[in-house]
């Protein structure tokens, strides 16, 4: 029973944080993600679907997907919750917390997923 209610805390926790229980990521506060992604490209996967997605300075964004039609929304960084948020017709706006993982590669957490990205200097997207 004890052992239960362990594991049940420690999952509380996990969840509670917003990030998985297997990983051991660090959290990127809300200016170095302005800094990271502000007119820069990053490059990765969303629930293993290839994208790439550029940044402008101005809080609009072009996202890019291998298959399917590029899209346009908005970006902006939240500095109360250290938060990415994004604006697409679709959804509307997003919060998404952006996590360094152990090997130094950059993640958006996707409920209890990562998703794992790198960043390319500059525009990189037609």
């Amino acid at each position: 029973m004890k052992r239960r209610f362990f594991v049940g805390v420690l999952g509380g926790l996990a969840i509670g944080y917003g990030l998985p229980a297997d990983a051991d990521p660090t959290r990127v506060n809300a200016s170095a993600i302005e800094a990271l992604l502000s007119g820069n490209t990053i490059v990765g996967s969303w629930s293993s679907a290839p994208y790439r997605q550029f940044f402008k300075s101005d809080g609009t964004t072009i996202y890019v997907p291998d298959v399917g039609r590029p899209d346009e929304g908005r970006w902006r960084v939240n500095a109360e919750t250290n938060n990415y948020e994004s604006w697409w017709r679709s959804t509307g706006w997003t919060p998404y917390a952006m996590v360094r993982t152990e090997d130094g590669a950059y993640a958006w957490v996707n409920g209890d997923s990562l998703e794992p990205f790198d960043v390319l200097e500059g525009r990189q997207v037609e």
